[in-house]
């Protein structure tokens, strides 16, 4: 694949052993100066090598999304609960494309963002929506309930997905599945969010890791995300293909 039509390799490699990018929106008046300084200089190093991601690669889709390619590799398995209380294992979406979140059930910056792009992609996807799945492991210790995450998927309108899955468990489960993809989670004191880093991994229909991309998102002066329509509708539109080219369209 060519870096005019798909991701160029990345100079980092998101997941396992790799040193994890927080997002930039982190409001680091809000937290005390040690973890703000550590924050500040981990999202320094995500903006070099989003500008290294830049040059390499001239795909504004690419550079966009922060694409890279993916493994290749298994992605890890895992057993959670989903938003209707049912039991819900990685290995059961083979024959489907995955995308595969990590987002906070309290969450007001950067997930209700990605729920946006993943109804866009949904419709962007069309007939072989089918084919896909949406999965989301919980990233908030503080909100791991059954119903903290059903109450996200209903307030941000991915009940209207036919396959969107939020997945929660206890801590000791949901960090060994944050631990395998590389997936820090920092939990600020008094907060009721947590400061995570963000990645949608693309599974084929084998579980093989395909793509990986990095979210982003602008903010309002309340603290909350958002992206212009424009951006929202690109997401849309990448997530859309490169599931389809997970599938191996």
């Amino acid at each position: 694949m060519s870096a005019t039509d798909g991701p160029a390799s990345a100079p980092r490699q998101a997941g396992r052993g790799a040193q994890p990018f927080l997002p930039r929106w982190v409001r680091f008046g809000m937290m005390p100066f040690t973890l703000a300084l550590i924050i500040s200089m981990v999202i320094s190093a995500e903006m070099y090598v989003h500008a290294r991601n830049a040059a390499a690669t001239p795909n504004p889709m690419v550079q966009l999304m922060g694409l890279s390619d993916g493994s290749g590799n298994a992605a890890p398995a895992f057993t959670l609960t989903d938003q209707h209380n049912k039991t819900v294992a990685l290995t059961q979406f083979r024959g489907k494309a995955v995308l595969l979140a990590f987002m906070d059930s309290h969450c007001t910056q950067v997930c209700p963002v990605l729920a946006q792009e993943f109804r866009l992609a949904e419709h962007d996807l069309g007939s072989t929506a089918s084919r896909v799945a949406f999965v989301a492991v919980n990233v908030n210790p503080m909100g791991e309930s059954v119903s903290a995450v059903e109450q996200f998927s209903q307030t941000h309108g991915l009940t209207s997905l036919a396959n969107w899955y939020f997945l929660t468990g206890p801590t000791t489960a949901l960090q060994a599945v944050w631990k395998a993809y590389g997936i820090t989670v920092i939990v600020p004191k008094a907060a009721t969010q947590t400061v995570h880093a963000d990645y949608l991994y693309f599974l084929d229909p084998n579980g093989r890791e395909r793509y990986i991309a990095s979210p982003q998102v602008d903010q309002h002066k309340d603290g909350t995300g958002y992206l212009p329509p424009g951006d929202l509708n690109q997401w849309g539109q990448g997530i859309a293909t490169y599931l389809q080219k997970s599938l191996g369209r």
